[in-house]
């Protein structure tokens, strides 16, 4: 019966060390359906919902990343030809996992480096691309927003500036 009590204290222990750690490292590490991490770990699941939508073609509902106020212009099949070279009804996400995810001194910016594999289905070559994702808050109250459009949409150089 001592063994059996060890046996359970010892998985226990593991248990919620492992959880600790998960929760430490910003949701780095798999959790059976908790939510773990903090704004960290909301990151990086929001990064992996939005490429899992890419991968399923649902273009609206990766839209639903940005802000409520842009949501109806983004342009998710436009963004992603700039971002592959390639149509999006020729491209086939394999696989995509996240690198990096990193939150600024205000807490209000975030950033998540992405790993994309991508299948272009025109001359079926395999290639690996790392894709920086961007997202801001108004406040630490408010939800995280993507600024793919942003970042993306821009063609020309901005005529005020100095070049």
């Amino acid at each position: 019966m001592k063994n059996w009590r060890r046996l359970c204290g010892a998985l226990l222990v593991g248990f919620l060390s492992y959880l600790g750690l998960a929760r430490v490292s910003g949701g780095a590490y798999p959790t059976p359906g908790i939510p773990l991490g903090g704004d960290l770990g909301e990151l990086r699941r929001t990064s992996m919902t939005f490429w899992e939508d890419i991968q399923f073609k649902d273009f609206d509902r990766a839209a639903t990343y940005h802000s409520p106020e842009k949501q109806a212009a983004v342009d998710i099949p436009f963004l992603i030809q700039r971002l592959f070279a390639v149509k999006p009804e020729a491209l086939d996400v394999m696989s995509y996992e996240v690198v990096l995810a990193d939150i600024d001194s205000t807490g209000d910016r975030g950033r998540v480096k992405t790993r994309v594999k991508v299948k272009i289905l025109v001359d079926k070559k395999i290639r690996e691309k790392e894709v920086m994702l961007y997202f801001h808050r108004q406040d630490a109250a408010s939800p995280w927003y993507m600024e793919l459009e942003d970042s993306l949409r821009r063609l020309t150089a901005d005529e005020d500036k100095v070049h």
